[in-house]
């Protein structure tokens, strides 16, 4: 599910708040990062579970109008499409999602004033009018539903997304989006061979590797941190240092880090990722500066003989 850029982001973020801190204890900032990961994986299946509860509301609805003292013909024969999409039925049936939902003890119960509210906003919306415009579906335009769903209608629901923000202090919008994001790859992956046993994306695409990276990234970074401040400020002395942003400062010495301790890593990559998270993070003169000072330090590092990477191509690809 995470991606090798994600994890770094989140590894700046830990060390952002370390670096800010006055605990300095590295058990805590190792937790910590793996904590806000795991909660990152929560959310994913909180979200895919959405479906399900807005179909149950649906449902409901239409059992009840069925009651009426006097059903209309529209009440007693009602437009079943949205609570029979395919794509909400393979969901609320996968039984990986459903384990980990359970085991996770993750659910909506508690937002039901919230979920009436979505409810609502959803059936004003374009998107579910259109859908609903004709009684009959495809495969395909269930699921082209459910990923406009996820991919429009949320993120226009402000209160959804700051009620989402509000339950944990782990889900800002950056990692909302994200989520999202995974949601989408995962509607997408569907087909009309799918079954209730089609698994879930897990939280990593290799747990052992990925954790050691997380691990190795955050101890190297504090053991390495005024090693690698003297060499970016032997590359910044015509800058004041106190005036470069601390943002800039971490993604540097985050690909110091990589550049020399993490030998299958190639360059290029390296580079390449923290440039782009300074675009992200920084000013918007940053990916100048952060792009200039690492390609100081790489040709200073390599005349040295001091970048040493594993593999053949390493050092230049």
């Amino acid at each position: 599910m995470l991606s090798r850029r994600f994890l770094r982001i989140k590894v700046f973020q830990a060390l952002y708040s370390y670096f800010q801190s006055d605990d300095k204890n590295m058990k805590n900032l190792e937790s910590e990062t793996f904590l806000s990961l795991q909660r990152m994986h929560e959310l994913y299946l909180l979200l895919l579970s959405l479906g399900q509860e807005l179909t149950h509301l649906s449902a409901l609805k239409i059992e009840e109008a069925k009651k009426k003292n006097l059903p209309t013909e529209e009440d007693l024969s009602p437009n079943t499409k949205f609570i029979d999409n395919a794509i909400f039925g393979l969901l609320t049936e996968n039984t990986s999602l459903n384990k980990q939902i359970k085991e996770q003890k993750l659910s909506w119960s508690n937002d039901q004033e919230l979920m009436v509210k979505f409810n609502t906003f959803l059936r004003e919306h374009e998107i579910f009018k259109e859908y609903m415009s004709s009684k009959a579906s495809t495969f395909e335009e269930d699921q082209k539903f459910v990923v406009d769903l996820y991919k429009k209608v949320i993120p226009e629901f402000d209160l959804l997304l700051s009620e989402i923000q509000d339950k944990s202090i782990f889900w800002g919008y950056d990692e909302i989006d994200f989520v999202l994001s995974m949601v989408l790859k995962s509607i997408k992956r569907f087909s009309n061979k799918s079954n209730a046993t089609e698994k879930i994306l897990p939280l990593y695409r290799d747990e052992t590797e990925d954790k050691q990276f997380i691990k190795d990234l955050l101890k190297k970074v504090v053991a390495n941190d005024k090693a690698n401040g003297k060499l970016i400020s032997g590359k910044t002395k015509n800058w004041d240092v106190d005036r470069i942003a601390m943002v800039d400062i971490l993604l540097m010495k985050m690909a110091l880090t990589e550049l020399l301790h993490f030998k299958s890593v190639p360059v290029k990559v390296t580079l390449n990722e923290y440039i782009e998270l300074s675009k992200w993070y920084s000013t918007p003169k940053s990916k100048v500066f952060v792009n200039g000072v690492l390609d100081k330090l790489v040709i200073e590092l390599k005349e040295k003989g001091e970048l040493k990477k594993m593999g053949r191509g390493l050092l230049e690809s």
